[in-house]
């Protein structure tokens, strides 16, 4: 049960984006401000509920080019690159396939909170992840932070999930203390194999 979680835990991690290391870039004397949700978020940023969907969709399908397309640049850069990227994600997820975790569905909630800064907007989301291992049938719960700098028209995304504040913060310096990230929750078996 214990590798179960270790591998569900990964699978979030994956789905949202690629475990990230590097040196912390330094930060942009900035202002920002937060705002409250608006009573209808996708009346306001149309584009995120389906750029969110999008890259969960071009996970599940396997088509990691567009998953990596829809990941915050800085994220690629800390990975080491897009190809390298691709490689290790690719090399991941088949070593989480062998161990019999495969992915059934992930999807995002309407965003919780908005944060302007610099010209761009964050927006906090919950993601949940569902996957069959030989256990039994996982659910995983986490947070996705999508960026746009260009008014809500395109987003790009950074997981949050597992992640401590000194990651979180080398990638978003100036937001990530302005987040109010939910606590880290444990993949729970909701269902027999």
């Amino acid at each position: 049960m214990k590798r179960v979680i270790e591998i569900l835990s990964c699978l979030v991690l994956l789905a949202t984006t690629f475990a990230c290391s590097g040196n912390q870039p330094q930060r942009a004397p900035s202002i920002a401000t937060q705002s409250p949700v608006a009573s209808s978020p996708s009346d306001n940023y149309p584009n995120l509920a389906a750029q969110a969907q999008e890259m969960s969709d071009a996970f599940a399908r396997k088509d990691y080019q567009r998953f990596v397309d829809l990941t915050y640049p800085k994220v690629i850069e800390m990975a080491g690159g897009r190809d390298k990227m691709l490689s290790s994600m690719t090399q991941q997820i088949n070593e989480m396939e062998a161990e019999g975790v495969v992915m059934l569905s992930s999807s995002s909630g309407a965003p919780t909170q908005f944060v302007r800064d610099s010209g761009s907007i964050y927006a906090l989301l919950p993601m949940t992840i569902k996957a069959k291992a030989k256990d039994g049938i996982f659910q995983s719960e986490g947070s996705t932070i999508a960026v746009s700098s260009d008014g809500g028209a395109n987003w790009t995304f950074v997981d949050a999930s597992g992640k401590d504040h000194s990651e979180l913060k080398a990638i978003l310096p100036n937001v990530a203390d302005r987040l109010n990230l939910p606590p880290e929750k444990k993949p729970v078996k909701i269902a027999n194999n």
